[in-house]
């Protein structure tokens, strides 16, 4: 359940191999509209989650699903009438939703893009941002040598800075400048707080990245990762960018709810983009969704807390780096704590 669509996938899991999907559905439902704003979910956007959930339940039943997981993101996340909301999904559908923080969205999500890009070297060699700019935040994380060493979420949502822009009625260029003026102002926060000059790999995950790499000439390795060049796709935001809504409806042909999005979030990989010196950008086939099937895969097997206990450490690490620790006193008390 994100800031703008609910979606759903349905899988099974054979005794040998990787997941099988068989059916995927997606409902447009602006969660994020009135919860950016008000910090309250709307009447009408919870009728319309219902009315979507009611209908995905039925699609579970049909396939006799045994295993779910059903999670929401940053739209029920900070809403103030959730519990409310969460309740009466529960008792008209039966399905409880996990509502999860920004870490176990990070965690998913590279999840799925290690999958993706598993016995490709990109992960392993130079270090790589992973960003993925989703309705209500971006998640980002710094990988080196394949392994997440700083994540955070950042509120640098589509959605969200579209709606705090919602009672503006200057011209699109202004609009953009604003926007562009509001990113410049959060990255510089995560660059104080990542090395995103030392990044070499950008990794760019979501939908919009997803339509960017279908729209430029990117040189696709397999079927699972698109490999776009980067002057490509900077030069991809920058064409989107000068386009209204209108006109971007007129040109690629995409429904008003879509396009919304797509250029604030453009804007915000082209920001971070310029900040590292990747010379190309990859685009996954990596989602969520994707993450959360091979949790649940690897859960049931027994390997789940693995992946934890590793980004966990991984990420502290990091932070003692980031306070100037004294690793070897770290590590032994450590040592004495779990004996």
């Amino acid at each position: 359940m994100g800031a703008s669509a609910l979606r759903l996938v349905v899988a099974e899991t054979p005794p040998e191999g990787p997941p099988r999907v068989l059916e995927e559905a997606s409902r447009a439902v602006a969660l994020g509209k009135d919860a950016f704003t008000s910090g309250r979910l709307g009447a009408p956007a919870i009728e319309a989650a219902l009315r979507a959930l009611e209908g995905f339940r039925r699609i579970m039943d049909s396939y006799g699903v045994v295993h779910y997981r059903a999670v929401a993101t940053s739209a029920v996340r900070e809403a103030l009438n959730r519990d409310t909301f969460l309740d009466r999904v529960k008792m008209r559908t039966g399905i409880d939703v996990e509502v999860i923080d920004g870490s176990e969205e990070n965690r998913l999500t590279y999840m799925a893009v290690r999958e993706a890009l598993r016995g490709d070297e990109t992960l392993g060699g130079a270090d790589s941002l992973l960003v993925e700019v989703g309705g209500g935040s971006a998640d980002i994380s710094f990988l080196r040598k394949g392994e997440p060493v700083y994540s955070g979420t950042y509120a640098l949502g589509a959605i969200r800075m579209r709606q705090n822009l919602a009672s503006w009625h200057g011209s699109h260029e202004q609009r953009v400048r604003l926007f562009h003026r509001h990113v410049q102002n959060i990255v510089e926060d995560i660059r104080r707080e990542m090395p995103l000059r030392e990044a070499r790999q950008f990794v760019a995950l979501g939908g919009d990245a997803r339509f960017t790499a279908d729209q430029t000439v990117g040189e696709a390795r397999d079927r699972r990762v698109r490999d776009v060049d980067r002057e490509r796709f900077l030069a991809f935001c920058e064409e989107t960018a000068a386009l209204d809504e209108d006109q971007l409806v007129d040109r690629y042909r995409l429904p008003q709810a879509r396009v919304e999005s797509l250029a604030a979030a453009l804007l915000v990989y082209r920001e971070l983009l310029h900040e590292t010196g990747a010379a190309r950008v990859l685009v996954p086939e990596a989602t969520l969704r994707a993450g959360l099937l091979l949790d649940m895969v690897r859960t049931a097997e027994g390997h789940g807390i693995e992946d934890v206990s590793k980004q966990v450490l991984a990420s502290a690490a990091a932070l003692g780096e980031k306070y100037r620790y004294d690793e070897s006193h770290a590590r032994h008390v450590a040592h004495l704590a779990i004996r």
